[in-house]
């Protein structure tokens, strides 16, 4: 099997051939292994697309998710309802700060148009660049629109939006629900000008933030509903903060993929979420991925390997992107683990 197939597989609880192996995209990362600022990645389609093939063209057998991608960071969304957003030269851009000060900022707030607003007309024109210009061999395959907690800690500030839950959730259900049309009409938009998707990508680290009550309350009733629009594509939803308190909520939210963080334990996330829906991680991107030698790395990838990958419905990851600094030769380990010790059947101590 080619690695794109044993991935797609291991999304349907399949057992591949092997352990699928899988990196999200990171700007950063890119760009170091291209040679170019970040801040040149982000502001051309050409250089995000040649970027992006070269790292595919150094790791063939690593499936590097969602692939072809306009992807402008954390800052798209919270862009077209107003923030300002702040681009380093070398650095992801993030959104400098809190648009919403005052909760009755929130009360006169609409959903943004994705044909107008912020940075998402460009993201869709990029879109159409990468489609026009990739080889055939790479197909652009996922819409992604990040999560409505996340946009809402990111225009209401973290702290305050956390508070409002509890304080003023007539206000927060407010703002949840414009994060949520937001979402669902964005992912339209990517989806109308794409030539052959096969998904969407929802990442939501600050959902995490949300207790066991709070997350039941608004969380599953959220992400229920954005799911639920998209039947028929791969749903794959992202979490590096640690998720542990709200997985049994998680299982039952709609995705199909959960990409989680090496802080919600291997163990736990697969004999609960993970009978359910395929897991993808949770290699640690900067202790060990980063920071470890080969050996260490593929010792973790064994024990990730054991764990998550018996009875399929496993991938390979980490609990998040590839550090900027990653050295090549870690990254390669990871295949080379998931060659020796992810063949199905898989071989449990």
């Amino acid at each position: 099997m080619i690695p794109l197939d044993r991935f797609f597989a291991a999304a349907r609880m399949e057992e591949p051939d092997e352990v699928p192996v899988s990196l999200l995209t990171s700007a950063r990362f890119f760009s170091h292994l291209y040679g170019v600022k970040v801040f040149k990645f982000f502001h051309d389609p050409r250089t995000m697309l040649d970027a992006t093939l070269h790292t595919m063209k150094r790791f063939p057998d690593i499936v590097l998710f969602p692939g072809l991608w306009a992807d402008y960071g954390l800052v798209v969304e919270p862009s077209a309802m107003g923030s300002r957003v702040y681009w380093p030269q070398n650095y992801a851009p993030y959104v400098k700060g809190v648009l919403f000060k005052n909760p009755e900022d929130i009360d006169e707030l609409e959903p943004p148009d994705p044909k107008t607003d912020g940075l998402m007309p460009f993201v869709l024109e990029s879109i159409q660049y990468i489609q026009k210009h990739a080889p055939k061999s790479a197909k652009y395959l996922y819409a992604v629109a990040r999560g409505p907690f996340q946009v809402a800690s990111c225009t209401r500030g973290p702290t305050e939006f956390l508070i409002d839950l509890k304080l003023r959730p007539e206000i927060a259900t407010k703002l949840i629900d414009i994060c949520t049309q937001t979402a669902i009409s964005w992912l339209r938009a990517q989806l109308a000008v794409m030539d052959d998707p096969v998904g969407i990508f929802v990442p939501d680290d600050n959902a995490s933030f949300l207790s066991p009550e709070l997350f039941r309350r608004f969380g599953v009733p959220v992400y229920k509903r954005i799911f639920s629009e998209f039947d028929g594509l791969l749903k794959v939803y992202h979490n590096d903060a640690d998720s542990t308190h709200i997985l049994h909520l998680l299982a039952d939210c709609g995705f199909d993929v959960f990409n989680f963080s090496p802080a919600t334990d291997m163990a736990k996330t697969k004999q609960g979420i993970g009978q359910k829906v395929c897991l993808m991680g949770n290699l640690n991107p900067v202790n060990v991925l980063l920071k470890g030698t080969p050996e260490r790395v593929e010792a973790e990838c064994k024990k990730c390997i054991q764990i998550g990958a018996p009875g399929g419905g496993y991938i390979l990851s980490l609990g998040g992107g590839p550090s900027m600094e990653t050295p090549e030769e870690n990254v390669k380990s990871m295949v080379r683990a998931a060659k020796k010790y992810g063949r199905y059947p898989i071989s449990v101590p």
